[in-house]
């Protein structure tokens, strides 16, 4: 399966690109932070949030919408999941799109052995905090129990750590930094994340399994240029 991951959008026009390869690919996948921007104004950002929601309803098979920490915000409250670049000017027409279209978002999305989140899954994490959760649904996969937990709110999913300024020792996949996940990844899986800028995508094994970071879209410059394909990511699973 030919696969496609974009990096955090935060109201980049990333579709203008997209339209012109998505035939090629059997997936294309949203890490999530769609929103949010030191650079961007709202209606542009409204839009383009818009505009890729329409793609996943003309696309619903290919195309999955994976949620970020900056979408959560917004979707279920700034006081429990703030982050930096909120716009209070937004928070009601934001929270109206997530909430009116949260059946095409998921935390999580999986390929055999390859799992996608917005920030990534920690080993200490995942046993510490999660894995209690996994046990009343041993038959599911991993992206399945992620999926479940945030429908239903698990505290651990919104886990924020000390290095992006929370209570925990390690972040939950919508908040664990780039050090955290490097530290120690999940074991068994390969995983594809976005979350913490880098100027290009890196790839790196450990356990041997990849670890891949893709959040590499021009947040603070050069925001209204057509984005080049090198700025995505491509597997064949």
């Amino acid at each position: 399966m030919k696969t496609i991951s974009i990096g955090d959008t935060h109201g980049l026009d990333v579709l203008t690109t997209i339209n012109n390869i998505v035939y090629k690919y059997d997936k294309v996948i949203f890490v999530g932070d769609y929103v949010d921007s030191f650079y961007i104004d709202d209606v542009v950002i409204r839009q383009n949030l818009l505009d890729i929601i329409e793609f996943k309803r003309a696309n619903p098979d290919k195309v999955v919408l994976l949620l970020g920490n900056h979408d959560v915000q917004y979707l279920l409250g700034y006081a429990k999941h703030g982050c930096s670049g909120y716009r209070p000017s937004m928070t009601y027409y934001l929270h109206s799109i997530f909430k009116d279209n949260i059946k095409l978002f998921q935390l999580a999305y999986q390929i055999k052995d390859t799992i996608w989140t917005h920030a990534g899954i920690h080993e200490g994490w995942y046993r510490f905090r999660f894995k209690p959760f996994t046990e009343e649904f041993p038959e599911l996969t991993l992206a399945e129990q992620l999926n479940i937990a945030f429908s239903r709110e698990y505290d651990a999913i919104f886990d924020v750590g000390y290095r992006r300024g929370g209570m925990y020792d390690i972040g939950g996949p919508l908040w664990c930094d780039a050090n955290e996940l490097k530290s120690s990844p999940v074991r068994g899986y390969n995983q594809i994340v976005g979350h913490t800028h880098i100027d290009y995508i890196q790839k790196m094994n450990l356990h041997n399994k990849e670890l891949t970071f893709i959040d590499v879209l021009p947040h603070r410059e050069n925001t209204e240029v057509e984005l080049a394909e090198t700025l995505f990511y491509y597997t064949e699973r």
